[in-house]
This record gives C-alpha cells, sequence and structure tokens, in this order.
C-alpha cells in the first residue's frame, strides 16, 4: 500500500483534491495523510476545515501558517517559510511515499519543495501553465522540484517538457477540477438561498501580488461597472495575498451581495445556473467553460492562460467591463470548448500514484538539456 501525502491551504486546492482524495479513500492499493492548514482554519475566511471534515477525510494533522494579519508581500514570504518549516515535521511523522502538490499555492509549493530536500517523490498536478502574478513564478519553480507532473492539457505538458523535464514523467491528464464540478448534485435554486433573482452573475476578484498597491482602483472598476449595467451578482471574497484588505473593504462598503466563502456544491450549483462569472479567477478559465457560461476576465492575473472561447478578457476599466457584461447578453446559450478535461483527470492520477515508479533513482533530477 502506497501512503500519500497532501496539503490543503484554502476553497481552491481542495476543490481540486477532493475527487483525488475520495478516489485514494476506496481504493485498497493507496493510503492518506491530509494536512489542513491556511484559511482552513480562520473563522473570518468560513473555517473550512469544517467542510473537509463534513466530506468524511480523516485529517492527519493541522497548523497555523497565517501567523499575522499584515497585508503585505513580506507577509505572504513568512508565511511560505513558517510553513515550509512547520510541513517537514508532519512529513517526519507521516513518512509518505508520495507527495501529491498542485497548483500555486504556498502551502503546495512548501510541501514540494520539502519533498525535493526529503528525498520524497513529489507528483504535481497542473503544472506548465502561464498565468500572470507571483502564481507564475511559483507554478514553475514548484515543477523544477517535483518528479512527475500531472498537466491538464497538452499546451501545458508541451512546455514542462521545454522546461526540461523528462516526457516519461510528464503526463496529460486534465484538470481535476472538472471531475469535482460533474460529481455535483446540482440545486437550481440554490440562487435563492441568497436573495437573487434568477438573471445573476458571480464575482471572484483576487489581489494580483504584483500590482497590490492598485487592488482598491482595480475592484473599484469592477464594481462601478456592476453598478453602472444593473445585473445582479453574488461576490465570494477573495483570498488573503498580498493587496486583499482593501478589495474586501470596497466591496463590503459597495451594498452589492457577498459570501465570505462557499461550499464546492453551493459553488458548483451557483456557477451551472449563473449568465457567468466576473473577475480573476482560474475558475473562470478551467470551469466555465463546462456549463457553457462566459467568463469576463479581467486585468492580469490569468494572463496568457489557455482560455476557451467563452472568455472575455478586459483590463482594469469600468467601460471595458461595462461592454464586456453586454457581451455576455449574447453569448447565453451557446456551446464552447472544453480545454481542460472530460471528468476523469482523478482516475487517472489515481492510476498513476499506483503505478508510477518511486525508487530512489527518481529522486536526482537533471534538466534535459
Amino acid at each position: 500500500m502506497r501512503k500519500i501525502f497532501l496539503v490543503t491551504e484554502r476553497r481552491a486546492d481542495y476543490s481540486r483534491f477532493k475527487p483525488i482524495l475520495e478516489l485514494i479513500k476506496n481504493d485498497p492499493l493507496l493510503d492518506y495523510d491530509l494536512v489542513v492548514t491556511g484559511l482552513h482554519l480562520k473563522k473570518e475566511n468560513g473555517l473550512t476545515i469544517n467542510e473537509i471534515k463534513k466530506d468524511g477525510f480523516k485529517i492527519f494533522s493541522t497548523f497555523e501558517m497565517f501567523e499575522e494579519d499584515k497585508d503585505s508581500g513580506g507577509a505572504m514570504v513568512r508565511s511560505l517559510a513558517t510553513c515550509l518549516k512547520k510541513i517537514t515535521y508532519a512529513l517526519e511523522e507521516s513518512k509518505p511515499d508520495l507527495i501529491l502538490s498542485g497548483f500555486d499555492i504556498a502551502a503546495n509549493m512548501s510541501v514540494t519543495i520539502a519533498g525535493a530536500h526529503m528525498n520524497i517523490p513529489v507528483a504535481h498536478i497542473q503544472g506548465g501553465e502561464v498565468t500572470g502574478t507571483i502564481d507564475e513564478s511559483i507554478r514553475h519553480a514548484m515543477s523544477k522540484f517535483s518528479h512527475y507532473h500531472f498537466a491538464a492539457n497538452e499546451d501545458a505538458r508541451t512546455r514542462l517538457i521545454k522546461m526540461g523535464e523528462k516526457p516519461e514523467t510528464v503526463f496529460n491528464v486534465g484538470c481535476p477540477s472538472i471531475d469535482a464540478l460533474l460529481e455535483v448534485v446540482y440545486n437550481k435554486e440554490a440562487y435563492k438561498k441568497y436573495g437573487l433573482d434568477k438573471s445573476y452573475y458571480l464575482m471572484i476578484q483576487h489581489p494580483v501580488t504584483s500590482e497590490a498597491n492598485d487592488s482598491y482602483n482595480q475592484i473599484s472598476q469592477t464594481l462601478e461597472a456592476i453598478k453602472e449595467t444593473n445585473i445582479e451578482v453574488l461576490i465570494i471574497l477573495p483570498n488573503n495575498d498580498a493587496g486583499y484588505l482593501k478589495i474586501v473593504e470596497k466591496i463590503e462598503s459597495s451594498n452589492i451581495k457577498y459570501v465570505k466563502t462557499l461550499a464546492i456544491e453551493e459553488y458548483t450549483s451557483l456557477l451551472k445556473y449563473s449568465k457567468g462569472l466576473i473577475g480573476n479567477s482560474s475558475s473562470g478559465i478551467h470551469e466555465t467553460s463546462l456549463f457553457n457560461i462566459p467568463t469576463i476576465n479581467i486585468g492580469t492575473r490569468q494572463q496568457g492562460r489557455l482560455s476557451s472561447n467563452n472568455v472575455i478578457n478586459t483590463g482594469y476599466n469600468t467601460d471595458e467591463i461595462v461592454k464586456a457584461i453586454e457581451l455576455t447578453q449574447t453569448l447565453q446559450g451557446l456551446e464552447f470548448d472544453n480545454l481542460y478535461g472530460e471528468g476523469n483527470s482523478s482516475l487517472q492520477i489515481v492510476d498513476l500514484l499506483k503505478s508510477i515508479d518511486i525508487s530512489p533513482e527518481i529522486i536526482q533530477k537533471q534538466i534535459t538539456y
């Protein structure tokens, strides 16, 4: 039996890990240790560790990584350093055979770096993708520390090979978030809980770390466009990257409906029956085309990411966003290309976790050119 080690920091990585964990939990050849940290432990962010417990997953350990409330790049680095230190103790106690890390999130970066230093093979989900902000650098750095790569599309797989990764270690498996969306029992009337009418949009606009000082102006442009078009919107508050407090402050004073967080089932149901997603979340790139709804992608956070024909890109400009909102009205009912898998990503990943070589020879990496 192989033991797989995972860490989750926030709703964004947990939603992708969830369908994989469900398969691991029911596989007689696999076991797992799951560490929960970050925003999951914060009451002000919805205490989403309770969602993980409700889903029936055993939690190996927890620790705080956000030990201060400062909103800055320095605070982000200190949180990363705290996580990097504490995750080593969890790894020493767990003694896993393999680490499954993912995406471009600090806790997952920490376990990837730690695994490489502690001679534990690391498999990384969704490397090779292009975006803006610090996420781009984190993602590619994680790829260089990882020994196996579970890419979400052929574009990303090709890029990883160009980065010097061995082709035989890079697999195109799709995005596990698609699996999570397809597993949900959809509630067509989920909007009623939040006092919305049937013609509503969802909005998620995270801070861009390289533009943290401009986050207040950026969110102001978006909110002004919403008011000008008079559309019904439910905002999901952003993550806690540098610049987030100004965004939260502006949203809370906007008189537009918002929630701190949503369970996966609620978010998926609301997304499926919405008129579209506004903001800069990767959900708009990876997931909305599955439901054939448009995405208004604002600014640079997802810049360069492979996207379907349902994505409307705009700058941080009220007039541009207003025009994009108007354009979404003409896209209702159309079908779009899905570029991130067909809903069997988790099954492919779990099959690979059981079969890939985890002998000591795998640990020593060397660039291929």
